[in-house]
């Protein structure tokens, strides 16, 4: 398949362009060539990432955080020039979203959160940079456990509002949403004392653990519209 094929298909299910984000979400390196027999998935666009795609015998890996935000690289130099060196050694093209990874619908961070834990009535909720990125719904059975998120400990018929990542900012704007909890990645300690003064509480399942849902999601949406191989290769 052409990989423009596969980046018109992702442009059009995550709609980077609604989205007012700091990452410079799409195509971040491209490669030699335009054939692609195989997706690989990860959370991270990191040198370890992009040798794992190579490994798995993929040609374009898509990851939530890439490598280019604000005004892009400008320098390759570091860390950068790892993830660069990586994936021109390989010939590996790299695809980003960020925002519109955690706010999509059909395979989004936080709407795929919400399946997993049994949210009922889920709501869109949390606005960063004028999108609306998380949600809010009641939990319908207890919650004591769900991996990769380890243990939960809510109960059934408590109101949650979810937002991947480093989210805790949210603590105090989803308990003005009647939620008993936010579930986020992790916080600042200023986030930390913001929730506790607002009387907000928070469950911090970890950044990368709630952030692996809409990869994973994404890879699945992708294999059954394209009937290309996709795999998730990890951070």
């Amino acid at each position: 398949m052409k990989l423009a094929e596969i980046v018109g298909w992702l442009d059009g299910v995550l709609e980077p362009e609604k989205f007012d984000d700091v990452s410079n979400n799409g195509i971040q390196i491209e490669r030699t060539g335009d054939e692609v027999t195989k997706v690989a998935f990860a959370v991270d666009g990191s040198a370890r990432s992009v040798r794992a795609a190579a490994d798995a015998g993929a040609q374009l890996l898509v990851v939530h955080h890439g490598i280019s935000w604000g005004g892009g690289i400008r320098r390759i130099a570091g860390g950068e020039y790892a993830v660069v060196k990586a994936a021109l050694d390989a010939n590996v093209a790299l695809y980003a979203s960020h925002l519109p990874l955690d706010a999509n619908r059909r395979c989004g961070n936080n709407w795929e959160i919400a399946r997993a834990i049994g949210l009922a009535d889920v709501i869109p909720a949390f606005s960063y940079h004028g999108n609306t990125i998380g949600v809010a719904g009641v939990a319908t059975a207890d919650l004591e456990s769900l991996e990769p998120l380890g243990r939960l400990g809510v109960r059934a018929g408590r109101r949650i509002g979810v937002c991947s990542g480093g989210a805790a900012e949210f603590a105090a704007a989803a308990k003005a949403l009647g939620c008993d909890f936010l579930l986020t990645g992790e916080a600042s300690w200023g986030d930390v004392v913001a929730a506790e003064n607002s009387g907000a509480k928070m469950v911090l399942a970890g950044h990368y653990e709630t952030e692996t849902f809409g990869v994973k999601a994404l890879a699945r949406e992708m294999r059954a519209d394209l009937g290309i191989a996709c795999e998730f290769v990890g951070a």
